[in-house]
């Protein structure tokens, strides 16, 4: 009997499910081969990509400077809008306990004349619920600029930790006169000589910083070499800031007779009648003066170790050091700008070139000018010999002793591509005042034939440079 035929196999139909069969390839003769079994697809997966990790900063005193300012100036605004509010919180809750007294309380006449009020039992609860919120406010009020006082201080201590690191990180030698060692079994658990060095820092900075604010000195004073309270006369405000700081955080303010014992073996100025057991507290004046002293301090010291520790980056270090006066005249803060730029121009030994020097000079003069002492800034001027300078030192001097046509005749001199660019002219502080002269407005037209107009990044009602503007070219003053 013939063979009955094969039965056809049936063919798989492809899902999303499964794979396409495999067809029979199309030279093969007779009936197709393909196999029916359907191949499970392996689910996608995204592709890992390793993540490198990240390169370690290189250390750097310009950037623990520029964190340092950011985070106090990040307080000071901070406790500003706070105190706005909380006072604003004592107002209203002030106001609702006497329009709740009026309305609730029964009025009565003591022995003295005076007017007294008495409260029903049944509206005592409600009485004392708004008597609690007017003295939690009232607390708040008095206790948020302590709070600020003992963080301002407490972001000054973590910097300087920073900056010390960052000293013996770029000097690395200096750690061979440490006297703090590592154990073999300290260098067996290193994988690097790195890690050992960074370890070898952090048991050198880490006793020195929780010592106290004078020792921080004496000691920095010794080990780099430096006379860092030379002509300081913010030095007595500084410890007077921290021994108070110190009082909030032990003692609640009271005066202790080691805050008194510090201060006066510091030449700090303290009212008369202060005494121990006194209650000190601290108000947002009392807080500005701080947030100035603490800037002051932060930035001259970043500025002498940088100096002495890498005199190879003296141009950066000048121009990170007039950029800072630079900002404090841009916004106005003429006392801490003339503190800073008196320190630029006249303290530094070690700058990069005396037109730096010059610089920083013409702002310290700014300085004075615009906080009302033009007798200050006509010596500070008159004190030097501005010949051989190039023609916008002389139009500088021309401007602060408001010498405008004289200003105006430099300018047209050295054209619209001279050494002062139209921006420079449109958002230097230095021109603050010349810039409102019809002198100026003259000269400007004949320079770019065009009428000045207030740039958009500019405040029209002060003449403050926003940020952006500020970013002006080398030379700027």
């Amino acid at each position: 009997m013939p063979k009955a035929p094969a039965p056809k196999r049936a063919r798989a139909v492809p899902t999303a499910k499964k794979a396409v069969a495999r067809r029979a390839s199309p030279k093969a003769k007779g009936p197709s081969r393909a196999t029916t079994k359907a191949i499970p697809r392996k689910p996608a997966t995204k592709k890992r990509v390793s993540a490198k990790p990240a390169k370690p900063q290189r250390p750097s005193f310009e950037r623990e400077m520029d964190g340092f300012v950011a985070h106090i100036e990040s307080l000071s605004k901070a406790l500003q809008s706070t105190m706005e509010a909380m006072v604003e919180s004592l107002k209203r809750s002030s106001e609702a306990m006497n329009s709740f007294i009026k309305n609730k309380g029964v009025r009565r006449t003591a022995k003295d004349g005076s007017e007294r009020f008495s409260i029903k039992p049944p509206d005592l609860r409600q009485f004392e619920r708004k008597l609690k919120t007017v003295r939690s406010a009232s607390l708040a009020v008095t206790n948020i600029p302590q709070i600020f006082l003992c963080s301002l201080v407490h972001k000054y201590d973590a910097y300087l930790g920073r900056l010390l690191r960052v000293a013996f990180s770029v000097r690395p030698e200096m750690l061979a006169a440490s006297e703090k060692t590592l154990t073999y079994t300290d260098l067996a658990n290193f994988t690097s000589l790195a890690a050992a060095r960074e370890s070898l820092i952090e048991r050198e900075v880490e006793p020195v910083i929780r010592e106290s604010h004078i020792y921080h000195f004496n000691w920095m004073e010794k080990r780099f070499g430096l006379p860092l309270r030379k002509d300081l006369d913010v030095w007595p405000v500084f410890v007077e800031i921290t021994e108070r700081r110190n009082l909030f955080v032990h003692c609640d303010g009271i005066v202790s007779s080691q805050y008194l014992k510090v201060c006066k073996t510091n030449g700090v100025q303290l009212d008369s009648d202060i005494k121990v057991g006194d209650q000190l507290t601290v108000d947002p004046a009392y807080f500005a003066k701080a947030f100035d002293c603490m800037l002051e301090i932060g930035i001259k010291l970043g500025h002498v170790l940088w100096r002495k520790l890498q005199p190879n980056d003296m141009d950066a270090a000048d121009k990170a050091l007039q950029d800072t006066g630079y900002e404090l005249l841009a916004e106005e803060r003429y006392e801490l700008a003339k503190m800073i730029l008196r320190f630029a121009a006249n303290t530094l030994k070690n700058v990069s070139s005396d037109q730096v020097r010059r610089m920083n000079l013409i702002n310290l003069c700014s300085a004075h000018k615009f906080s009302g002492d033009q007798e200050t800034c006509n010596s500070l001027l008159d004190s030097e010999d501005w010949s051989a300078c190039g023609p916008e030192f002389h139009l500088a001097v021309a401007v602060h002793k408001d010498n405008f046509v004289g200003a105006a005749a430099i300018m047209e001199s050295m054209g619209k591509d001279g050494a002062v660019s139209r921006e420079g002219y449109s958002t230097w502080p230095l021109f603050k005042e010349f810039r409102e002269s019809k002198e100026f407005l003259a000269a400007y037209r004949k320079l770019f034939g065009e009428e000045f107009v207030v740039p958009e990044d500019i405040d029209i009602t002060t003449k403050k440079p926003t940020k952006a503007s500020r970013r002006r070219p080398k030379g700027r003053a």
